[in-house]
């Protein structure tokens, strides 16, 4: 009764269900329009969606490579984003600027939520 339960969440299980989840919408969307492209973005805007917000409850203490969990988690979220996003913008635009001009968007963004968490420390 004296003992202290940790909270531990298991960010793996979580993570691959997520993916699952996101695969299968992602299967389910090529299923109904037969639109490759998309079906491939669509995943991952997903799962970069997940890791971005699930950034807010993961560790932010620094690990001994530098980087916390939490970062880590911001960072991989956003180059998701960036990714799936400009896959689909690619999709239903007219040029190919538009999906670079998405990437620099979300990358400035990443660079902005960065830097007012280093300011908040």
């Amino acid at each position: 009764m004296g003992e202290e339960t940790k909270k531990n969440t298991n960010w793996g299980t979580i993570s691959g269900i997520v993916f699952l989840l996101a695969i299968a919408i992602g299967l389910v969307y090529y299923y109904v329009t037969s639109l490759w492209i998309p079906a491939i973005g669509i995943p991952l805007l997903i799962i970069g969606v997940y890791e971005v917000l699930s950034a807010f409850f993961r560790s932010s203490e620094k690990d001994r490579w530098g980087t916390s969990e939490s970062g880590a988690a911001v960072l991989w979220g956003f180059v998701l984003i960036a990714a799936g996003g400009a896959i689909m913008v690619y999709q239903y635009a007219d040029s190919i600027i538009i999906p670079i001009v998405f990437v620099i968007i979300v990358m400035v963004l990443y660079l902005f939520a960065r830097s007012a968490s280093k300011g908040k420390n």
